[in-house]
This record gives C-alpha cells, sequence and structure tokens, in this order.
C-alpha cells in the first residue's frame, strides 16, 4: 500500500507483512485504523499525522523501528512493540507523541522521545515505565541488583534527556533472570520433576 499527499477521516487500513507499506508523506489520518501485522522492513512511514483512532499491531510484535517523521496525537495503540522509539531524539517537529493511549499494548524496551510523558496513558504491570531517568538512574547504580536485572536497568535508564521515559516487560525480565538461576542449579532430588 502507498498512500501519500491526502487525508483520510475514518478509513481502516489493513498493513501485511506481505508487501512494503509506504505511508506519506503529507498523509493525514483522522480518527483512523491501522492493523499492522508489518515487521520493520515492511513498514515505511514518513511525513505522517495521525490523530484520533487505533494502531493495532496484530500477530506479531513491531520490533527495533522508530517512528521516524510521524506525529501521534490521541491515538490508541494495541499490541505488542519492542525496541520502539515514539517521537524524536534531536527535533519534536520531526515526529512527535502526545495524549495517546498504550493500555491495551505490550512495551518492551520502547522509548517516548522530546514529549510530555504525563500525557500518555501507558499500560499497566507486568509493562512497567521508567520515568525521570537520571533519579531512576542515580537508584539504580546505589542499588545491589541480580546480575541479569542490574544489566537491563543499567541499559534501561543510561539514556539521553532527549528519553522523557523508556517501559518494558517485567514477564520477560522475571523469565530471564529465572533461565539463567535455573540454568545453574543442579537438582539432587530423587523426584522425575527434576
Amino acid at each position: 500500500m502507498k498512500l501519500r499527499h491526502q487525508i483520510l477521516t475514518g478509513e481502516r487500513l489493513l498493513l501485511s507483512n506481505l508487501e512494503v507499506h509506504s505511508l506519506g508523506p503529507e498523509l493525514i489520518l483522522e480518527n483512523c485504523e491501522i492493523y499492522s501485522d508489518c515487521e520493520e522492513a515492511a513498514l515505511i512511514l514518513s511525513g505522517v499525522r495521525m490523530r484520533g483512532g487505533r494502531f493495532i499491531q496484530q500477530d506479531r510484535a513491531l520490533r527495533d523501528f522508530h517512528f521516524e517523521h510521524v506525529h501521534f496525537d490521541g491515538v490508541k495503540f494495541e499490541g505488542a512493540y519492542e525496541g520502539v522509539d515514539f517521537g524524536d531524539w534531536d527535533m519534536p517537529q520531526k515526529s512527535s507523541i502526545v495524549s495517546c493511549d498504550f493500555t491495551l499494548a505490550r512495551l518492551d524496551g520502547c522509548g517516548f522521545l522530546n514529549c510530555d510523558i504525563h500525557s500518555i496513558v501507558l499500560p499497566k504491570w507486568p509493562c512497567y515505565t521508567i520515568v525521570d531517568l537520571p533519579t531512576a538512574r542515580a537508584f539504580v547504580l546505589a542499588r545491589q541488583w541480580p546480575t541479569k536485572i542490574a544489566l537491563y536497568l543499567d541499559v534501561d535508564t543510561d539514556n539521553d534527556p532527549e528519553c522523557a521515559a523508556i517501559s518494558g516487560d517485567a514477564a520477560r525480565l522475571a523469565r530471564k533472570a529465572v533461565s539463567r538461576w535455573t540454568s545453574s542449579v543442579t537438582c539432587f532430588s530423587p523426584s522425575p520433576a527434576c
């Protein structure tokens, strides 16, 4: 699908991973729904403004993607996003996010850049969001953590000031910590469960 230089209102866009989708430049989506099954290589967004509506990532997580040259205002996000950046590192005029709702999304390693994080509704546990990264970093470095958790917290809190917040998935952290712990444990029980 290739869409550019137009205003769409109340439309439903279906983006499959079977082709490359190019949205923008000068594309305005008002109260539209985007249903995406795309990996990052199948999704090109540049010069898009989305106001209201929903962005639904279905069937697979969107991984390692930067919504660059995209402005989201009042959009509801659903589905899984891993390593995705919303907003822009340098200029909020290029990319922005405001008043969006992520309560039905699963976020892991996602950054919110140059934005008012308090205008955004974030997902509940087991997702977590770290705001005020310099203070969080001081807290993380001042305490002892299990090695794997310490590594993730170190990476999450070591960001430039443009990063207003970062979200992660506590369930994944727990699985990683437990798998590392259980792989180093030898079971001496006669039980067949070991």
